[in-house]
C-alpha cells in the first residue's frame, strides 16, 4: 500500500510540480530531508511512529521502517517540495490556505496509513500531533525557502520543545 501512496506522489509531482525552478528550492528539499533523517537517527530507540508494510502480495515485498522512511524522503518529499514551494502563492492569505491544504493532504495520507495499519503511533504521539506538526513544518519550509538561516534558527526551539514535551530520555542517544 505504501507503494500506491508513493506512486500517487510521483504522479502528482509529475503533473503539478514546478520542475523548471527546482534548483531554486533544492536547498529546502535538503532541509526537509535532513530534518527527517535527524529525527530518525535521534529517535531510533524512542520512535514517535513506525511504518510497516501491508501488501496484497503477502510477504514477497518486505519493506521495513527504514526503507519506507527513505522512500518517502526521496519520492514524497521531492514531489511535495516541487509542488508546495514550486507553486507557492504570493499573498499571505494564499500562503495560509496553501499550508492548510498541504496539512490536509498529509493528514489524510497519515490518517489512512494509521487506519490501514501501515503506521503505528508511540510515546504519546497521535494524529493530532501529526496535524499540528505539519502546520509548523509547512510554515517553516516557506521560511527556509525565503531565508535558510532563519529556517534553521526557528527549527532549534521546535526540536527542543518536542524533545522536552515528549520526555525523550537522554539514554536513547547512542
Amino acid at each position: 500500500m505504501i507503494l500506491a501512496f508513493l506512486l500517487c506522489y510521483i504522479l502528482l509531482g509529475w503533473k503539478f510540480g514546478n520542475w523548471k525552478d527546482f534548483y531554486s528550492y533544492y536547498p529546502t528539499l535538503l532541509f526537509f530531508i535532513i530534518g527527517d533523517l535527524l529525527s530518525q537517527f535521534l529517535l531510533y530507540d524512542y520512535s514517535m511512529w513506525k511504518f510497516q508494510t501491508i501488501t496484497p502480495f503477502g510477504n514477497h515485498i518486505n519493506l521495513n521502517h527504514t526503507i519506507i522512511s527513505l522512500s518517502k524522503m526521496v519520492v514524497q518529499y521531492t514531489s511535495t517540495i516541487s509542488i508546495f514551494i514550486g507553486r507557492l502563492p504570493s499573498t499571505f492569505r494564499g500562503k495560509l490556505a496553501w499550508i492548510l491544504l498541504w496539512t490536509g493532504i498529509y493528514g489524510v495520507t497519515e490518517g489512512l496509513s494509521y487506519i490501514l495499519g501501515m503506521m503505528t503511533y508511540h510515546n504519546g504521539w497521535h494524529l493530532g500531533w501529526d496535524i499540528l506538526f505539519n502546520i509548523m513544518m509547512f510554515t517553516v519550509l516557506i521560511v527556509h525557502h525565503k531565508s535558510p538561516i532563519v529556517g534553521w534558527i526557528i527549527s532549534i526551539p521546535i526540536i527542543l520543545f518536542l524533545w522536552i514535551y515528549f520526555d525523550v530520555p537522554y539514554s536513547v542517544l547512542k
